[in-house]
């Protein structure tokens, strides 16, 4: 499960781009930040993407490092972000997708919100019970 997700609204790419699609996806989960001016976590994330379409079972830090031309360092940096959302999971020294797929990995990313959201609801009823405070 995810410890931290964040969503941001972003302009829809123009149709046809792979790139730009899995950039969007990448930007959407608010990974492109200014100090990122090699586009690091774009380059990472869409390896992870493709080498999930390909049935990898998954790349160590240093597998992608020598793929992308960055240091390990700068990798296991977003790689760690990517883990904080839950889009990407580490077994066995390696690193890939949640899922099997992109969409499966969002579909399930959404299913942890929604449990939160549950539980969350759930206790601020409670408050509102105990404060007098009923909304129908």
């Amino acid at each position: 499960m995810a410890d931290q997700v964040l969503i941001k609204k972003i302009n829809l790419p123009a149709a046809g781009s792979l790139n730009e699609d899995i950039d969007y996806i990448c930007r959407s989960f608010g990974y492109f930040t200014e100090r990122d001016k090699r586009d690091t976590a774009g380059r990472i994330f869409q390896l992870l993407v493709k080498e999930a379409c390909g049935g990898s079972k998954g790349l160590n830090s240093d597998e992608i490092a020598d793929r992308l031309n960055l240091t390990r360092g700068a990798i296991v940096h977003h790689l760690n972000n990517f883990m904080s959302t839950g889009l990407v999971v580490r077994s066995q020294n390696t690193y890939r997708l949640r899922s099997q797929s992109l969409q499966k990995s969002i579909e399930e990313i959404k299913e942890d919100i929604d449990r939160i959201l549950v539980q969350m609801l759930k206790i601020a009823n409670e408050i509102d019970v105990k404060l007098g405070n009923l909304y129908r």
